[in-house]
């Protein structure tokens, strides 16, 4: 017996379907995030305070974003993250990741000035947006057609993007 939500994520389909998904869980979010990396053809921003080690360091996770990365050479996932201290201190799936796949998947720390509040959000295509409403919960909603929101988005992002810098702790030391 299926769900309303999995009724609706199984129609999920990027930049066409029309239903705001709302999420209340860790299992929405995991579900959700890995529809809508499924379906993303060119570019994936995520934007978290600290890589969220509950949502984006499964298995699973790194293998959908491997897959999309590997699919075309345009393809383009970029992180910002507030803090990279968790990541730093136990290992990050996606860390691992972006050190094998270094012109694909890109981490950067937020400048001081955007860390406040704390958001967390991707885009996907300029199309989708999935985002979480508080860093407490794991309540959100996921829109696979939202496109002036994941523009604004998107653009922010960059804007983000072009004042972060680097994290010397992720960089792979090659001897």
């Amino acid at each position: 017996m299926s769900s309303a939500f999995d009724d609706v994520l199984a129609g999920f389909r990027l930049g066409e379907s029309e239903t705001l998904l709302r999420l209340a869980s860790l299992d929405d979010f995991q579900r959700a995030q890995h529809a809508l990396v499924a379906q993303t053809r060119r570019q994936l921003f995520i934007l978290t305070p600290d890589l969220e080690p509950e949502r984006y360091n499964t298995a699973e996770f790194a293998d959908a974003v491997s897959a999309f990365a590997r699919r075309s050479r345009f393809s383009d996932v970029r992180v910002l993250l507030g803090d990279p201290a968790i990541a730093i201190r136990w290992g990050h799936k996606l860390v691992a990741l972006s050190r094998r796949l270094p012109s694909k998947l890109r981490i950067r720390q937020l400048h001081e000035d955007d860390i406040n509040p704390p958001e967390a959000w991707m885009v996907a295509d300029n199309i989708a947006l999935l985002r979480r409403d508080s860093p407490a919960v794991h309540e959100g909603m996921l829109s696979a057609k939202s496109i002036p929101h994941a523009q604004r988005a998107t653009l922010h992002f960059e804007e983000m993007w072009n004042r972060s810098r680097e994290i010397a702790d992720f960089r792979e030391l090659r001897v």
